[in-house]
């Protein structure tokens, strides 16, 4: 109808829009309802498939408690045998070589030994004494008389100027193992005024010789010997030993002497005077005479100290 106004949203006969027909009675109306009722079931799949988010209820705990407890009672029940540890076994000790640095040989200087003298017997009493020295002594024969003398090197004796008398040669005894043997020597050396005189003959390493002493430090009263050849004129060519002191120190026309009550006589010159050590500490050279009564005066023996003898021999050697 002309001019009559319209609610749109209503249709001719007054129904709302949505319920119009379209074609067929009510079909229209059966499709939206279905699609609405799918779209809702649509909803609520999706939010039953959504595990909402919770906290554990009680009845949770108090089951995870109860399984626990009978795993715990069933372990009780069958306990596990805990097996032994095994040995544990003793470990082999390997020996593994070192390698040892070899030292550098060093150069070791060894000192050099110093030889030592050959220590020289000192007889300890009067017998050893007179063994050791008495193979020295010996006896002087010239044409003019006798006389003794001593082996001081080898090769070399010494004995009184007055004994030799001037002349070069003199026949030099010996005892050499148990036999007297006579040796020609040459005087090479004499000087009068301290009257002594050396005599040369063939050397022989095996004699013995005699040592000088130091007459200075003879003391008075000290023991001494007198060895020679006395009287061998008449006696014969044995040795003779007498023993004394020593009585006195004299010094006569500027030689140092030496007195002696040991037993001297004629022969006896040229002779050595041992200390108890065996060193020659002089030698016997003259006694005291008498002229009055033209005899000698008992135990006044005088010899020439050693030391006089050494500082004369070396330049007597040289003449």
């Amino acid at each position: 109808m002309a001019g009559q106004h319209r609610d749109p949203t209503t249709d001719r006969v007054g129904r709302p829009a949505g319920l119009r027909r379209r074609g067929h009675a009510g079909r229209p109306v059966r499709c939206r309802t279905g699609l609405a009722n799918l779209a809702l079931l649509v909803v609520l799949l999706v939010a039953g498939c959504q595990e909402p988010t919770r906290e554990p209820s009680n009845v949770e705990a108090t089951i995870e408690a109860r399984v626990v407890a009978t795993v715990v009672a069933f372990q009780l029940r069958n306990p596990t045998a805990t097996p032994r540890p095994a040995p544990t076994p003793i470990p082999t000790v390997t020996l593994t070589p070192i390698r040892v640095a070899t030292p550098t040989p060093r150069l070791i200087v060894a000192p050099t030994e110093i030889p030592l003298p050959t220590p020289t017997t000192v007889p300890t009493g009067l017998t050893q004494t007179v063994s050791h020295v008495v193979g020295a002594v010996v006896a002087i024969n010239t044409p003019a008389g006798t006389g003794s003398g001593f082996f001081f090197e080898d090769g070399l004796v010494m004995t009184n100027a007055h004994v030799v008398k001037g002349f070069l040669r003199a026949t030099v005894v010996s005892k050499f193992n148990g036999i007297n043997l006579g040796i020609t020597g040459t005087v090479i050396g004499v000087d009068e005024e301290l009257d002594i005189a050396v005599i040369e003959v063939s050397k022989n390493p095996e004699r013995p010789t005699l040592k000088f002493g130091d007459s200075r430090t003879a003391q008075l009263a000290e023991d001494v010997l007198v060895i020679g050849f006395p009287l061998s004129n008449i006696l014969g060519e044995a040795i003779s030993v007498s023993k004394g002191i020593i009585s006195s120190k004299r010094n006569i026309d500027g030689v140092e002497m030496i007195q002696v009550d040991a037993a001297t006589n004629p022969g006896n010159s040229g002779g050595p005077l041992l200390n108890s050590q065996g060193e020659v500490i002089g030698m016997v050279t003259l006694k005291i005479v008498n002229e009055v009564a033209n005899r000698f005066f008992e135990g006044t023996g005088i010899a020439i100290a050693s030391n006089a003898i050494q500082d004369r021999l070396p330049s007597l050697l040289e003449e």
